[in-house]
């Protein structure tokens, strides 16, 4: 039985306690209380919810004031859309809506523009941002971070602008502005949240929610500029040989072996750090192990071991507690194990003098580099890095480079002597 019905002898009523801090805004009464003229429950709960609706917006109205900002009749306009929503009657549903146009007119009254927002919310002319977002979300195939990404953008989006009524081209153009301006934001930020609203919005066009002939993030940001020379000369660079080997160096000296372990396996793999990371034992064989977990079709690849890393890589997998290679990482909440151990590889390379162009992706372009210096085909180190291949040959028809081929080519790969030889990298030496 509804909440609001309560049966006294053989009739009916409809009841609803009013807040007790609103109570003397009532002349202190506690409870809405009306007799719905009726011994049929059937009856009763079909007229209840008409008186109930009535109070609430009466409840509403006295707790906004006239003084209260727009967006606080939003508890009234769902309860309202809540009771369109559920009536299978057109005849009662026009009553409600009968009902719902006097109390819009009353906070017209009270305040210009709420008995608009009122009356449009909860008819679903207008609909919230917020509304949306997390079933447009499931429509997409992204990393959990990205999603993560895309909902703290639309959260920003939804803070600005409660109703989609109020988005329009010159809105949005001014909200940019303040995040650029007022909160600081860069401007590819900027672009990737406006990337994310775009988005969110075409779903809602798919929905029909909001026109479908009206793009209010048309060119509100500046257009990413074109890269000068200046911009290519800052891009990421390569670490040379000699630099590799002062990295691994550095990771031993500091007593981070984890650390010095992962440049080791960088350094002859030319694998990106998330590889690295997530290569379990049971991929690794005698002479290769298997990519199973890359960012792309191409990164899924069999990686020869070269001959200097195979005693490495051998204990690592020997003495591993969790399946992994590089056992022991911790993950972030995304299930993420390179995000530490990659923040401590930044830390040591700015410790050894290196700016923000060298990161361990920077690694992977020194192993390219060695392959290219050594003349090695692109078809055989696209396969071991894991690059696509463009060529309609090599990269469409073509079954792949033989095993043979690879391991030879990754042989080439050659660095100076440092401080510390790999055996260094575990406790008594790769021997013990």
């Amino acid at each position: 039985m509804p909440h609001y019905l309560n049966q006294r002898r053989r009739r009916w009523y409809a009841e609803l306690d009013i807040p007790k801090k609103l109570r003397p805004l009532f002349n202190g009464k506690a409870r809405f209380v009306e007799s719905l003229k009726t011994e049929s429950r059937s009856e009763a709960e079909r007229r209840a919810p008409l008186l109930v609706a009535r109070w609430k917006a009466e409840i509403e109205a006295a707790k906004t004031g006239n003084t209260a900002p727009l967006e606080d009749l939003r508890d009234a306009a769902m309860s309202w859309r809540e009771l369109l929503d559920r009536e299978p009657d057109p005849e009662q549903r026009g009553k409600y809506e009968m009902i719902l146009s006097d109390k819009a007119v009353e906070a017209e009254e009270r305040q210009r523009g709420a008995g608009e927002a009122l009356y449009k919310l909860a008819t679903r002319q207008w609909v919230e941002i917020s509304e949306k977002v997390e079933d447009w979300l499931l429509t997409l195939d992204n990393e959990p971070k990205t999603l993560d990404m895309k909902r703290s953008d639309l959260s920003r989006f939804s803070q600005r602008f409660r109703t989609t009524k109020k988005v329009t081209r010159k809105s949005v153009q001014l909200w940019v502005h303040e995040l650029q301006h007022e909160d600081g934001l860069k401007a590819p930020t900027a672009r990737r949240i406006i990337s994310a609203c775009r988005g969110y919005w075409g779903y809602l066009q798919r929905l029909d929610i909001v026109p479908d002939d009206v793009d209010p993030f048309r060119e509100v940001v500046q257009r990413k500029a074109k890269k000068s020379k200046a911009d290519v000369a800052n891009r990421r660079k390569s670490f040379t040989a000699g630099e590799t080997t002062a990295l691994l160096d550095g990771a031993v000296d500091s007593g981070d072996l984890d650390l010095g372990r992962l440049i080791a396996l960088g350094m002859w793999t030319g694998c990106r750090v998330e590889e690295l990371c997530a290569l379990q034992v049971h991929d690794v064989q005698s002479d290769r192990f298997k990519i199973v977990d890359a960012k792309s079709e191409a990164g899924w690849r069999e990686v020869p071991i070269h001959s200097q890393l195979r005693p490495l890589l051998q204990r690592l997998c020997a003495a591993s507690i969790d399946g992994y290679v590089l056992s022991g990482l911790t993950k972030n909440k995304y299930g993420d194990r390179s995000n530490a151990i990659g923040k401590r590889f930044g830390r040591l390379k700015s410790r050894l003098g290196f700016d923000h162009t060298y990161v361990f992706h920077s690694i992977r372009k020194t192993v390219a580099t060695q392959f290219d210096a050594a003349g090695i085909p692109e078809a055989i180190s696209a396969r071991i890095i894991g690059h696509d291949i463009p060529t309609m040959t090599y990269g469409v028809y073509s079954g792949g480079a033989p095993f043979e081929k690879k391991q030879a080519a990754l042989e080439v790969l050659a660095y100076p002597s440092g401080q510390y030889p790999l055996s260094d990298l575990w406790p008594g030496g790769l021997d013990s």
